[in-house]
C-alpha cells in the first residue's frame, strides 16, 4: 500500500500510534512480565533503559551532526526519536525465538521502560530547543519531564489499587478482561491529559495490577485474561504494522539516501556501545553471547515514526528527520524479523 499510494495514511499513522494502539500493546507486554525476574535483572534493565538512552541519543546525535550535515537542533530531535528500542516490534518478534525466560524479560523490559523515557526525553527536547531556547527553559523542561514521569507512574499504581479493589469478589475473566482493558486506556488518557508520562502510567497499571491478581485470581480466570489480551495485541499488532507500510513515502526515501545510511550506522554503533560497553558493568550478572542478543534486538518500530511525524512545524529539517526515520524503521525491522532465527541458532544462551 505504501508503494502503491505513498503516504496516503501518514495523517492519521501518528495519532493512532500514539492513541489507539500503544496503551493496548504497552500493556499487554507489561502484563506478560515476571516481577520476580525484572527485581533479579533490575541492574541490568535500569542500565539498558535510563543511561542507556541518553547514550544513544548522544551517539546518534554526534553522528548525523558531524557526518550527516543535521543541524544541532535537529540531530538532538533525531537522536532522541532514536533513542530507544520499539517494543511492538521487539516483543512481537523476540516471544517467536527460544531464548531463555530472564533474557526476554531483560529485552521486553527494556523495550517497554527505554520507550517510555525516549518519549520523556523527545519532549524535553523539543520543549528546550524548538519551542524556548534559553536556559529556563531547558530546566524547565527536564523538570516537567521527571515530573511527568512519577506522576504516571502514581496514577497507574493508583488505578491498578482501585481496579483489584473493585474487582475483589469479581474473578470471572469476561469481568476482569474488561476491566484491564478500561484501566489501560484511562491510565494512558488520565495521564496524558495532564501532560504527564501515559507510558510509565500503563506499566504501572500492568506490573501492580498483575502482581495484585497472582495473589487471589483463579488459575481459570488469569488465563481467560491471558488470552483476551492475546487477541487484542494480535490485532493490533497486525494493524499497526500495515498501516507502518502504508505510512510509508518511498518516493521520499530516495531523497535522503545518504542521511538514511549514516543514520543507521550510527543506530548501529550505539548499540553496540549499549551492548558491549555500557553492560560491562554487569557482565557478571549476564551469561555468554546474551551482550550479542542485547545488540540484536535494537529494533526501531511505530513508536518511532508516530514521535518523528508529530515534530512540530517549526523544526529546521524536519521533513529530513521523518525520511531517515520510515529508513531506520524499515531496515531494523526487516533485519529484525528475517535474519534473529538463524542468527541466534549459533548461540549457546543457556550455557553458563
Amino acid at each position: 500500500m505504501g508503494a502503491a499510494f505513498p503516504g496516503s495514511l501518514t495523517a492519521i499513522f501518528g495519532q493512532a500510534t500514539l492513541y489507539v494502539f500503544l496503551p493496548a500493546l504497552i500493556f499487554e507486554a507489561a502484563w506478560h512480565l515476571d516481577a520476580r525476574l525484572m527485581r533479579g535483572s533490575a541492574r541490568t534493565i535500569a542500565l539498558l533503559a535510563i543511561p542507556g538512552v541518553v547514550l544513544t541519543a548522544g551517539v546518534i546525535a554526534l553522528c548525523v551532526h558531524y557526518f550527516g550535515a543535521f543541524q544541532w537542533s535537529s540531530a538532538l530531535v533525531l537522536g532522541a526519536i532514536l533513542s530507544a528500542t520499539d517494543p511492538v516490534a521487539v516483543i512481537a518478534v523476540f516471544r517467536r525465538l527460544p531464548v531463555p525466560r530472564r533474557l526476554a524479560t531483560i529485552i521486553e523490559s527494556e523495550a517497554l521502560l527505554n520507550d517510555a523515557l525516549a518519549v520523556v526525553l523527545y519532549r524535553a527536547v523539543i520543549a528546550a530547543l524548538v519551542l524556548s531556547s534559553d536556559g529556563a527553559g531547558v530546566w524547565n523542561a527536564t523538570w516537567e519531564a521527571l515530573l511527568g514521569v512519577a506522576a504516571g507512574i502514581a496514577i497507574g499504581t493508583a488505578l491498578a489499587y482501585t481496579a483489584a479493589l473493585a474487582l475483589r469478589e469479581r474473578i470471572g475473566a469476561p469481568v476482569q478482561s474488561a476491566a484491564t482493558l478500561v484501566g489501560a486506556y484511562a491510565a494512558y488518557g488520565l495521564a496524558e491529559y495532564g501532560g504527564w508520562s501515559g507510558i510509565f502510567a500503563v506499566i504501572a497499571f500492568a506490573v501492580v495490577l498483575r502482581e495484585l491478581e497472582r495473589r487471589r485470581i483463579s488459575v481459570a480466570s488469569a488465563d481467560g485474561v491471558a488470552t483476551f489480551w492475546d487477541v487484542v495485541a494480535l490485532v493490533a499488532n497486525v494493524v499497526l504494522f500495515l498501516l507502518i507500510g502504508a505510512a510509508l513515502d518511498f518516493t521520499q526515501l530516495a531523497h535522503s539516501l545518504f542521511a538514511s545510511c549514516v543514520t543507521i550506522g550510527a543506530v548501529l554503533l550505539a548499540r553496540a556501545l549499549l551492548s558491549y560497553g555500557l553492560l560491562a558493568l554487569v557482565r557478571t550478572h549476564l551469561r555468554p553471547f546474551w551482550q550479542t542478543v542485547v545488540r540484536m534486538a535494537g529494533i526501531r518500530g511505530a513508536l518511532s515514526l508516530a514521535l518523528a511525524l508529530s515534530t512540530p512545524a517549526a523544526l529546521v529539517q524536519r521533513t529530513l528527520v521523518i525520511n531517515v526515520t520510515f529508513a531506520v524503521v524499515v531496515v531494523t525491522i526487516l533485519a529484525g524479523t528475517l535474519t534473529l532465527t538463524w542468527r541466534l541458532e549459533g548461540l549457546d544462551l543457556e550455557a553458563e
